[in-house]
């Protein structure tokens, strides 16, 4: 596997780090449906809510890490070689 750019990289450590900071959120919506007796109907409405909008993000960033894969795996675009026969480009010299 080729070696990441500093771009790759970034988004690597993002995609990974936002991972985590939703497993807290989810984790923490989870302990809080389990202290809140069955009667506290809006709070565990609240719970769901938070527990839908994780499952979503954690979805988006499952894209976003296959996407940054894809990219990965793309063979590069050649680079622009100058035509150095060119009129134009070979007015300087």
């Amino acid at each position: 596997m080729s070696k990441a750019s500093p771009a790759e990289t970034i988004l690597i450590d993002l995609v990974h780090d936002l991972r985590q900071q939703l497993g807290n959120i989810e984790t923490s919506a989870y302990c809080l449906g389990l202290i809140c007796d069955s009667t506290q109907t809006r709070v565990h409405s609240y719970v769901h809510i938070i527990e839908q909008q994780v499952a979503r993000a954690e979805g988006r960033l499952s894209e976003a890490g296959a996407a940054v894969s894809r990219l990965r795996t793309q063979p590069a675009e050649p680079a622009e070689i100058l035509d150095l026969t060119n009129s134009t480009t070979s007015a300087v010299t």
